[in-house]
């Protein structure tokens, strides 16, 4: 008998849960985890940074061999200060290849048309023997639309920073 009332729960959850998953996750909240950590969706964080209003980041995640970017917003914080996220806008990426990383928020030393931009986001690949980056791909976080927005990379420039 249980089991059968139990079969007959799942066929009427599973539907509903397969509606409420949110496969790109725009809308996901979740509370800042340190570098390394694995969300409770099973996604694993490798960091970020804060855009130039500071209360957004954009943070990189991984789920399989899936590579993800996601706008985020702060909407509190706990009593140690702990910051709780909002997913506002998802750039989705197979993995990437070798030398290629993403420069952005305040650790980037990305300018464009020769000016620092907080909320611009390049894909590069580090060419080793100039110490230089290749721009492949650049977005800019629109912070009053809560997106990112594909840009043109030809007047973006990274410098390299000795590790």
């Amino acid at each position: 008998m249980k089991t059968k009332i139990i079969l007959a729960l799942l066929i009427v959850a599973l539907p509903s849960l397969a509606f409420t998953q949110k496969p790109n996750y725009i809308g996901y909240k979740h509370k800042g985890v340190v570098y390394g950590e694995t969300l409770p969706n099973g996604v694993k964080d490798l960091g970020g940074g804060l855009l130039s209003n500071e209360n957004y980041g954009v943070s990189r995640f991984t789920k399989g061999k899936k590579y993800m970017l996601w706008l985020e917003k702060i909407t509190g914080r706990d009593t140690k200060g702990v910051p709780s996220w909002e997913v506002r806008d998802v750039l989705t990426f197979n993995e990437l290849n070798k030398n290629q990383e993403f420069l952005f928020s305040y650790t980037s030393k990305c300018k464009q048309n020769g000016k620092s931009n907080f909320d611009l986001i390049v894909l590069t690949e580090l060419l080793p023997k100039n110490k230089t980056y290749k721009v492949i791909k650049a977005w800019k976080a629109d912070l009053k639309k809560e997106k990112f927005d594909k840009i043109s990379g030809t007047n973006i420039k990274c410098e390299y920073v000795e590790p």
